[in-house]
C-alpha cells in the first residue's frame, strides 16, 4: 500500500486510537453531612393553626389533674399499665388535654383528650 491510501489508513486508525485513549471526565458527589438525631418539636409546632395553648393556673397540689385525670387512669389500667401515680394533665388547649401516666413497670404513657375523646399516643 503506498500513497493515499496509505495517509487514509494511518488517519483513520489514529482518529480510532484517540478516541479509546480518552478517559471519560468522572465527578464525584458528596452528600451533605446529616444530624444523627431529630431536632425537637415544641408544643406550639405540633399544633394546629385553629389550636393555641391556654395557661393554666397553678393548684396550691403537686398534682396536675384535669377533667378526665380518671378516664386516663382507667385507659392506662386497660393497656397493661399499672399507674405509678396519678394521670398529669401537661398540656391543655381549648379543644384538647394531654395527659402523661407513669407506669410502675417504668414506662409511659401519653393521652390526648379531644370532646371527651382519648386516645393512647404512644
Amino acid at each position: 500500500m503506498k500513497g493515499p491510501s496509505l495517509l487514509l489508513t494511518a488517519t483513520v486508525a489514529a482518529i480510532l486510537l484517540s478516541g479509546c485513549v480518552a478517559q471519560p471526565t468522572v465527578r464525584s458527589y458528596t452528600p451533605p453531612p446529616r444530624s444523627s438525631a431529630p431536632a425537637p418539636v415544641s408544643l406550639s409546632e405540633s399544633l394546629s393553626p385553629s389550636e393555641q395553648v391556654v395557661e393554666m393556673p397553678q393548684q396550691p397540689s403537686s398534682r396536675k389533674s384535669g377533667e378526665l385525670s380518671d378516664t386516663v387512669e382507667r385507659m392506662a389500667k386497660r393497656n397493661a399499665c399499672t399507674p405509678a401515680g396519678s394521670a398529669t394533665l401537661i398540656a391543655k388547649t381549648t379543644a384538647a388535654e394531654t395527659y402523661q401516666v407513669s407506669c410502675q413497670d417504668g414506662q409511659q404513657q401519653l393521652y390526648k383528650c379531644e370532646l371527651r375523646q382519648c386516645r393512647l399516643m404512644n
